[in-house]
């Protein structure tokens, strides 16, 4: 997003008063320890106010983009294609298919049939993509939908190092 942007996104923020500069830079940022520090402070009406914004798609397109940083190896054999449908109020949903391999991830251009669908709203990914919840409590409360391969839903909180050790 470019600074522009980032000002005039800032600005209506400000305005609002439903978060500050630094509170948008952080969502921006994509690292999961500065994304926690807004999630766990700003209220949850304001969190999907702006995830409903150009800046909260921004912010979601930028946790996909260093998934394949945060990505620990060696759950598969093969390749698996997750397709994470993130819904958000106003805007539209975001969708991102992420290829799993033996040793690595990356995103790739939607396409192909996945093993996994991931429905879930952008709350719940910011949330889930910080450590604040387990997406086992989401599904539990209807907020997270899978469809496909279940043993792949049941490890995805391993991929990212997300899971209780043990349970890998």
């Amino acid at each position: 997003m470019n600074s522009e942007a980032l000002d005039r996104a800032v600005a209506i923020a400000a305005e609002s008063g439903k978060a500050s500069r630094s509170q948008i830079e952080d969502l921006l940022s994509g690292e999961r320890p500065r994304v926690r520090s807004v999630v766990e402070v700003l209220p949850e009406a304001d969190l999907i106010w702006a995830l409903g914004t150009d800046v909260g798609e921004q912010a979601l397109r930028n946790a996909f983009d260093l998934m394949p940083s945060y990505y620990v190896a060696g759950n598969f054999d093969r390749d698996i294609l997750v397709r994470y449908k993130v819904t958000r109020a106003p805007g539209e949903p975001v969708v991102q298919d992420v290829r799993f391999g033996p040793q690595t991830c990356g995103l790739v251009e939607p396409g192909d049939t996945p093993d996994l669908t991931v429905f879930l709203d952008g709350t719940g990914f910011v949330k889930i993509a910080t450590g604040l919840v387990k997406g086992m409590e989401l599904l539990m409360r209807g907020e997270l939908k899978v469809s496909g391969d279940a043993q792949v839903a049941m490890k995805m909180e391993a991929f990212f190092g997300l899971a209780p050790a043990g349970k890998r």
